[in-house]
């Protein structure tokens, strides 16, 4: 066997599983190898019951591997399979905890930049308390846990991008391109995207009339759905849009409010909604409509139809219902909701819409309980809010929205920033989207709310000015990336970012658009890379390794070989995880002893090195094999 091979060890268990003894002063389980017994029995009898981890120090030295618990004396065996070649082996004491296999498959010896993460620690008044592989319900859907976003129960943190005309392009035609996106966004480490699960096109309404609507559009989202699915992104979608007419919000009280007074005015081109270029008459006639929409039962109703009729659609491609579609991360009600009180005969409004956010929440849950839930505003702060001043204009906080009060029945916060838009000057935009986000964060924590910033981007009047991407763009995608790091590395409720926007080919690239070729995708691209390695730091909780989920096979899976070695493997050590939420998790003690944790050597010195950054971890054996980068190889896995 190559020296760069790693160790699985079976022990027989009975086929009545052992009950755990009680701790003592703890009340928790006695012990890892016991409660490992119990929950890691298969129908053979046989668990996996710890693993010997390599820790080269040249290639012909092999630190050897280690058992759960030195203390039985069952009778061991290798595990035969295709993914784990073992290695004749004894213990893991003298193992050397400054080198390992890192994240790329080589050895690394020293530390890296990467910060992982820090921990809030509630440690233990009386003797150690041993995590155990306690049994945790492990999903496919992502949900909020202790803050933040949870992938196969350990954060996830998401970085991607917006992109709201990928169904249009699946409408006519161009599914491939559909594919381009997704696949070069997941090259580069991009892990969640956000579009519309309405139309905004007269060419491809979803919805022709109330509760009819037009498979054409519907089997492009299909399309967009299904591909993202195979491309590992994870989407966002709103349910309606306040700027474009067809499909959004002023159709909709076309629909269900009064008959009109006034001809609707006709954006130019389907353009979004202008108020510059209409009358003050016609101003006023809009603005009161529009708002109408937060408070007529009749338009109620036909969202909530809306919100059955997507959420409760099989896609055409794949077979699923949307709501039991694991690809889709969340909805938004809407996007970008106003309801302005500019007019005092609006007053009405930031009262309407909170209920409205509230009433829809719990209407989109009793429908879809899988999915979560998000407001879709841009996050002003409301008038007499202690934050009102943070708006980048005054009247920001006459548009309806309140962020505090509209967010308190969502499963996560979401905020947007347009400074351009805005007209904050070029030279205060990395400062106000750093005080922006900052604001936002407080907002949140105040109301134990996790944050999204799932809108922000740089206009440029010239959008294929190299020197102008270079010199205004690049550094305010780079300011907000270092924000969202910085507060995701100080453990802060920030679940990630999505940029605006990805410019689809054949389609205008807009003064939004970030092409493939543009410097700005090279920021993009080292920020995905820090937010990716900084999931992998982590494993999964113990109770969600193997045995809670075995179609998923959950685990603690690292690199078993260096890339310039002739077999490329990769191998689950679950006693890895329990080493790490034993010493980092909740009720934590890092300077508990793999003595008083039962557990080996080798798997404390991984736990250490994924706690500074010198090391990957990957739920499945799949996500460590994955080539080009995502995974432990480059090249992915040859064994």
């Amino acid at each position: 066997m190559s020296s760069s091979d790693l160790q699985v060890v079976v022990q027989d268990i009975p086929a009545d599983p052992v009950k755990p003894a009680a701790a003592a002063k703890t009340g928790k389980l006695a012990g890892a190898a016991a409660a490992s017994k119990q929950l890691l029995s298969t129908p053979k009898g046989k668990a996996l019951a710890g693993l010997g981890l390599l820790c080269v120090l040249l290639p012909a030295i092999v630190v050897p591997a280690a058992v759960a618990s030195q203390k039985n004396n069952q009778s061991r065996a290798q595990l035969a399979n295709s993914n784990s070649r073992g290695i004749n082996s004894q213990t893991g004491s003298d193992v050397d905890p400054n080198s390992f296999v890192g994240a790329d498959g080589q050895l690394t010896t020293s530390n890296t930049t990467l910060k992982v993460p820090t921990r809030t620690l509630n440690k233990t008044k009386d003797a150690v308390a041993k995590k155990t592989f306690e049994s945790e319900k492990w999903t496919p859907f992502v949900k909020i846990a202790n803050g933040q976003f949870d992938e196969n129960c350990r954060p996830f943190y998401p970085t991607g991008f917006n992109a709201f005309e990928l169904t249009t392009m699946a409408a006519t035609g161009r599914k491939s391109d559909v594919d381009a996106v997704f696949k070069n966004a997941a090259s580069m480490g991009m892990t969640s995207a956000r579009t519309w699960a309405h139309s905004i096109s007269e060419q491809f309404p979803f919805q022709t009339a109330p509760g009819k609507y037009d498979e054409q559009g519907l089997q492009a989202l299909d399309y967009v759905v299904d591909s993202a699915s195979r491309h590992g992104i994870r989407l966002i979608l709103s349910f309606i849009d306040n700027w474009k007419y067809y499909n959004g919000v002023d159709q909709y009280v076309d629909w269900c409010g009064p008959g009109r007074t006034m001809a609707r005015f006709e954006e130019k081109n389907g353009g979004d909604t202008d108020t510059t270029v209409r009358s003050v008459a016609q101003n006023e006639y809009e603005t009161l409509r529009h708002a109408l929409f937060f408070k007529e039962e009749a338009c109620k109703a036909l969202y909530k139809d809306h919100v059955d009729a997507i959420t409760g659609r099989k896609n055409s491609i794949n077979g699923l219902l949307y709501k039991n579609d694991p690809t889709i991360l969340a909805w938004n009600l809407i996007n970008e909701p106003r309801c302005e009180t500019w007019m005092p005969a609006n007053s009405w409004c930031p009262g309407a819409m909170s209920s409205w956010f509230k009433e829809m929440g719990d209407y989109v849950r009793s429908k879809d309980p899988n999915h979560l839930v998000s407001s879709g505003s841009e996050g002003f702060f409301g008038q007499g809010d202690a934050n009102q001043g943070k708006n980048p204009q005054p009247w920001a906080a006459q548009t309806g929205q309140n962020f505090v009060d509209d967010n308190r029945h969502m499963d996560f916060a979401v905020a947007h920033a347009w400074p351009d838009n805005w007209e904050i000057p070029n030279e205060q935009q990395g400062g106000f989207l750093r005080e922006w986000l900052a604001s936002h964060l407080e907002a949140a924590e105040s109301i134990g709310m996790p944050l999204l910033f799932e809108e922000f981007g740089k206009k440029l009047d010239s959008p294929d000015d190299t020197a102008a991407i270079r010199q205004l763009r690049d550094p305010v995608f780079g300011a907000t990336y270092d924000a969202v790091q910085k507060a995701v590395e100080e453990n802060k409720p920030l679940l990630g970012s999505l940029y605006w926007k990805w410019a689809v080919p054949g389609l205008p690239k807009g003064p939004y658009g970030v092409d493939l070729d543009d410097s700005t995708m090279g920021v993009i691209k080292t920020h995905a890379n820090v937010m990716h390695r900084l999931v992998n730091a982590i494993p999964p909780r113990p109770g969600c390794v193997l045995p809670a989920s075995p179609d998923k096979k959950l685990g603690a899976w690292f690199a078993s070989a260096a890339p310039s070695a002739a077999k490329r493997g990769c191998v689950n050590a679950p006693e890895v995880s329990l080493a790490y939420y034993n010493l980092y998790g909740p009720d934590g003690t890092p300077t508990a002893t793999a003595e008083e944790l039962e557990l080996s050597e080798v798997s404390m010195a991984y736990a250490k090195a994924l706690y500074s950054g010198k090391v990957q971890v990957y739920p499945t054996r799949l996500d460590c094999c994955r080539a080009g980068g995502l995974g432990a190889y480059p090249q992915g896995c040859n064994v």
